[in-house]
């Protein structure tokens, strides 16, 4: 039912003899309407009237998990013209919502392009540039608004062994993490979107042989494990550099690992999809039995998810899609979960090596907001 505290508009809307205009829906019933629905209904919410266009986007979504991305830039045959595609899939709809191919974005930027962490529906890219002396090129990308924003020149490829970012909905200060380790001596690169160069940061004193791995973000400190199990927290404000494991895992091989915030906690993955959590009272890892009614994504950034309203049905399973890690889907509970059409979509995403990438549940921060925050 609508009802406006205006009695002029009550009037001109019983007047009109076609029925009501619906393009002149109160703007906060239109917000009330839009915020209930998933994104990919809003997508098509305009075909009901081209005039429902609502200036505030960050509006809470519904969405529960994160979307699949498929990415993939060649030249085109017989010609030096870039053909491609990247395209989006919301495991709970059953269609790609987003394609995008050589208009509109700067394609040559996405040939041989990796991507490296998710957050916030940006995905940070790397690309080697063998014509320009090898040089490494990193770049933002939104595949839910198509921009890019290009980060500064970083140097040769070996200049970072991780790399993620922090973003949330809170804020659109986007700050960028490298680390890479040689010798005894831990380097450290920091930067944000609209910044003309690289911090660095220094630490010596990590002894140990052990490459890193993987890196995520949570509540102001980036955190990177190594393939000896050894933890490393660097806190963003602070500028500081602390070992929190420093003793090394005997039994297991953390080769392409996958680090995961979950909640309040620390996660760990093997390639072998064995689950490890951090015990912060002891700084310990444990093994881990239950997902704890959660479902798992691995991808270049990896997802911890409640298994609640229609993802209840994913509960206790972990998808592990564009890594090394096998096997792909793993149960890891006491019940087994349903196989139903969005589980079946969820191991089809995984099999076919597509990233997963974090839905902005807030709405949409644009690439002004990221290079202009403060």
């Amino acid at each position: 039912m609508i009802t406006t505290g205006s009695r002029n508009s009550s009037k001109r809307w019983r007047l009109n003899k076609h029925g009501p205009n619906w393009s002149d829906l109160p703007l906060g019933i239109l917000e009330l309407i839009i915020g209930r629905l998933r994104w990919i209904d809003r997508i098509r919410i305009r075909a009901v009237c081209k005039a429902w266009s609502v200036p505030n986007t960050h509006i809470p979504a519904i969405d529960e998990l994160p979307w699949a991305m498929k990415f993939c830039w060649r030249f085109a045959s017989l010609s030096f013209s870039i053909q491609g595609e990247c395209r989006l899939l919301d495991p709970l709809s059953r269609e790609y919502v987003v394609e995008e191919r050589s208009r509109g974005i700067e394609c040559r930027l996405f040939l041989d392009a990796k991507p490296y962490a998710s957050l916030y529906g940006w995905v940070l890219f790397e690309v080697c540039n063998t014509i320009e002396r090898h040089t490494t090129s990193l770049f933002l990308y939104s595949p839910f608004t198509t921009e890019v924003i290009k980060l500064p020149h970083l140097g040769e490829p070996s200049m970072f062994q991780v790399a993620t970012f922090a973003l949330n909905a809170t804020s659109p200060k986007c700050t960028i993490f490298l680390l890479w380790k040689k010798y005894r001596t831990i380097y450290i690169n920091l930067c944000s979107a609209g910044d003309c160069s690289w911090k660095t940061f220094v630490f010596d004193g990590f002894d140990r042989p052990d490459r890193p791995v993987d890196a995520a973000y949570t509540n102001g400190v980036f955190y990177c494990v190594f393939e000896g199990g050894q933890l490393g927290a660097f806190n963003v404000e602070l500028k500081e550099w602390t070992i929190l494991v420093d003793h090394r895992l005997a039994t297991i091989s953390l080769l392409d690992a996958k680090l995961i915030v979950s909640d309040a906690n620390l996660q760990l993955l093997t390639h072998t999809l064995s689950l490890l959590v951090l015990d912060f009272s002891k700084m310990v890892w444990v093994y881990e039995n239950d997902l704890n009614n959660h479902v798992l994504f691995i991808g270049c950034t990896s997802f911890s998810a409640p298994a609640v309203g229609e993802a209840s049905q994913l509960a206790n399973t972990i998808f592990a899609s564009d890594t090394w890690l096998h096997p792909e889907v793993r149960f890891y509970g006491s019940t087994c979960p349903s196989r139903s059409r969005l589980y079946r979509k969820c191991v089809k995403a995984a099999k076919c090596n597509m990233t997963w990438i974090e839905f902005p549940l807030g709405g949409i921060w644009r690439a002004d907001d990221l290079i202009h925050a403060v």
